[in-house]
């Protein structure tokens, strides 16, 4: 059983390499750089000198140019080694996805063949929605509203062609893709595209063309009164009873169903004032300054940076939205979430005022999947700089909207009564009918 032991023992050279390292560290140092160690006692085998009457020893060629003619040449590559240089990433790469959206110039100086069979007022209506001068939910459906009614009033189908087939496909699509090309579609026109359409689905095929055309104008005027203006005016009277006097009301930007909530109130006796929180690119809580002035409402006027200051006065926020997801999250005006966050961490209720026809089946939890972009220089403008061309080491973001968690909503105030932010989805499964107009 002992001739395996010593057939397996380890062999003596594991002591020979600890050899080298039996001499100091200098003498290791010069042994590795090829030259001789210093003369003070070492071990011959680290000597460098020839032994007497033989020949000097020939030094291993170093690599590169002084190696010999034949040998092929090495050239090491500088900070072979290092690690590769940082790349720096783009800091605008998790919104590549949105478009930023077209300018004035572009759409005035389209080809005529792109825009032959476009109709004068959706040219028009393209134009004044890149130049924001019709912004809000309520102002672009009810502009996209009328546009279509002429639109049907100048429409005659093809001979050979019916109407319920050719005007929904053929002849309208073209205008609504000439304006996205200007601004996405908002959740308010989506909505009132969807009706028209399900209305004109609906004509008998036996009804002439001039009462179709008459019928689908009286569809859209019924669209405009019932899911917007009276919806409007139902919402103000359950929002004035949530309105006490002496109390300060704090909004955000402007909304023109929260701006009728205010004079109405205004006009029915009330005693409040008003804190405008307003922040870039549109600073459209301007316009709604001037015209609570013009009402003689008291109202304070103050950027978003400056909101913390002024929430010890805020005794209740009304906030208006673009679109009610079907999470619960308001869809609104970008900076609309931090005020709803902050109001709801001071304890001050937080009312979303919103009509049914801007709800919505998609579900939001952030503001990078779906959202819609400004033009930089809007952002930059009180920074005195101006782009006409990309700028080294500068990246401009200018996001028009994000979304408020349905938690930071204490209530949301529609046409069909009170509702919790998360009983959307109970609207629109109940409610389909009158939410999507189908």
């Amino acid at each position: 059983m002992s001739s395996p032991k010593q057939s397996t023992a380890p062999p003596k050279p594991k002591e020979a390499k600890k050899e080298p390292k039996a001499g100091t560290k200098a003498e290791r140092r010069a042994a590795a750089r090829g030259t001789a160690p210093p003369a003070a006692g070492g071990p011959p085998a680290l000597s460098s000198a020839p032994a007497p009457g033989t020949a000097p020893a020939a030094r291993p060629p170093r690599a590169g140019p002084s190696s010999a003619p034949n040998a092929p040449v090495i050239k090491p590559t500088p900070n072979a080694h290092a690690p590769p240089p940082t790349v720096v990433a783009d800091p605008l790469q998790l919104f590549l996805h949105l478009d930023l959206p077209s300018s004035s110039s572009s759409l005035s100086h389209s080809s005529k063949a792109s825009t032959a069979n476009i109709h004068p007022s959706i040219i028009k209506l393209a134009l004044q929605y890149a130049e924001f001068k019709i912004v809000g939910a309520n102002a672009r459906c009810i502009a996209l509203c009328e546009a279509l009614k002429d639109i049907i009033a100048s429409y005659n189908p093809p001979p050979q062609t019916n109407l319920t087939r050719h005007l929904p496909t053929t002849h309208l699509n073209p205008q609504i893709n000439h304006l996205v090309r200007a601004r996405p579609i908002s959740v308010s026109m989506g909505t009132a595209i969807r009706y028209l359409k399900y209305e004109i689905s609906l004509i008998e095929m036996e009804m002439g063309v001039e009462d179709a055309k008459a019928l689908l104008i009286q569809k859209i005027d019924s669209f405009i009164r019932d899911r917007i203006l009276l919806a409007g005016k139902v919402i103000e009277q359950h929002a004035i009873a949530k309105i006490k006097d002496g109390e300060t009301i704090l909004t955000y930007a402007r909304s023109s169903l929260v701006e009728g909530i205010l004079l109405e109130a205004k006009r029915q006796g009330k005693v409040f004032s008003v804190v405008v929180v307003d922040s870039r690119p549109l600073y459209e809580g301007k316009n709604l300054l001037a015209s609570l002035r013009a009402a003689a409402i008291p109202t304070t006027y103050v950027l978003l940076p400056s909101l913390s200051v002024i929430l010890p006065r805020v005794s209740l926020c009304l906030l208006g939205t673009a679109a009610l997801m079907s999470n619960g999250g308001m869809f609104s005006r970008a900076g609309t979430a931090m005020v709803a966050l902050l109001l709801r961490e001071k304890g001050v209720p937080v009312i979303c005022c919103c009509e049914t026809y801007k709800f919505s089946e998609r579900i939001m939890l952030d503001s990078i999947v779906g959202n819609q972009m400004a033009e930089s220089n809007s952002l930059l403008a009180g920074a005195g700089v101006s782009i006409t061309e990309p700028i080294a080491n500068l990246s401009p973001l200018s996001l028009l909207y994000d979304v408020a968690r349905p938690e930071d909503v204490t209530v949301v105030i529609t046409e069909a009564g009170l509702i919790p932010a998360m009983s959307v989805p109970v609207l629109l499964r109940d409610f389909k009918p009158l939410v999507q107009g189908a």
